[in-house]
């Protein structure tokens, strides 16, 4: 059995499981009384009751496919697991059934090389900023967003919501955690593309299919010390998109393991960040230049 093929079984059997209607409806029976820690267990004949099935035999056998992947039984009945929940959670949030009500947004923002106003596009449930005039895609930004992310926000907060979901899920990956499955994350510096066109960051889960390539500044913005270290010198993060960031100068320092100084530059002053092959920040230096 290859890689691919493992990584896709347990998928399958779990899956396969919800084949049948009356699995489907005694689950659902199941979460719609979801309320986190504090759900109450549902007994045996409130489930019977809740999906109208009278013949005990067929519903032992179907309650018991499910058990121990999709809900458990405790002293006082029975309660969803998290992996029920968080399919459930995970279809409220994509909405597969649904058309997206927007596929083209006006977010209000411009073009950071040629001052057009760019366009938000939203294909596979991927939003994009793309320029008309430059042909391309501003920064190579993309990023996923559930189709429940469109709802009820402008086109302006709906551009804020994927990069904000970006700048804390790139953030906890390269910390070591990913952001969907919670499993562990392989980051990796190219450093032969540190001063190329590509992006010389690859951060990859280890089990489920969660992986970006980016640039050097967006991963270290939820880092307190980076924050700081960038404010220090008028660099205000929380007030700007990736696009409007001063562009760090990147120099690779070692290459056994890699190690990159990044260097900001601004009126007020120069940060140097550190980082290691683990995107790990080693040493941050601020030197703040003095006000006239």
């Amino acid at each position: 059995m290859t890689d691919g093929e493992g990584r896709l079984a347990q998928p399958r059997d779990a899956f396969a499981l919800l084949s049948h209607d009356l699995r489907l409806e005694i689950l659902l029976a199941l979460l719609s009384h979801w309320e986190a820690v504090d759900t109450e267990p549902q007994r045996y004949s409130e489930l019977m009751r809740a999906v109208g099935m009278e013949d005990s035999g067929k519903f032992n056998y179907h309650l018991d496919r499910l058990r121990g992947v999709y809900l458990r039984k405790t002293d006082a009945g029975y309660v969803p697991t998290a992996s029920a929940t968080a399919l459930y959670r995970a279809v409220l949030a994509h909405r597969p059934t649904a058309t997206p009500d927007r596929t083209h947004l006006d977010p209000g923002v411009d073009c950071p090389r040629c001052g057009a106003g760019l366009a938000g596009v939203y294909e596979r449930e991927f939003f994009s900023l793309r320029c008309g005039s430059c042909d391309s895609v501003v920064e190579e930004f993309t990023y996923p967003l559930p189709k429940n992310g469109l709802a009820e926000r402008t086109d302006r907060e709906v551009l804020e919501a994927v990069y904000d979901r970006a700048r804390e899920h790139i953030g906890l990956a390269r910390r070591g955690q990913c952001p969907d499955c919670g499993g562990t994350t392989t980051r990796t510096v190219e450093a032969s593309a540190v001063t190329e066109t590509e992006p010389p960051i690859h951060i990859d889960c280890d089990t489920c299919t969660w992986t970006v390539r980016t640039g050097f500044m967006l991963p270290f913005l939820t880092d307190a010390r980076v924050l700081a270290a960038l404010d220090a010198v008028g660099v205000a993060v929380e007030e700007c998109f990736p696009w409007e960031l001063p562009n760090p100068t990147a120099t690779v320092t070692d290459t056994e393991p890699a190690e990159v100084d990044l260097v900001v530059t601004t009126s007020e002053g120069e940060v140097t960040i550190t980082t290691d092959s683990d995107l790990s920040v080693q040493e941050i230096r601020t030197d703040c230049r003095a006000s006239e």
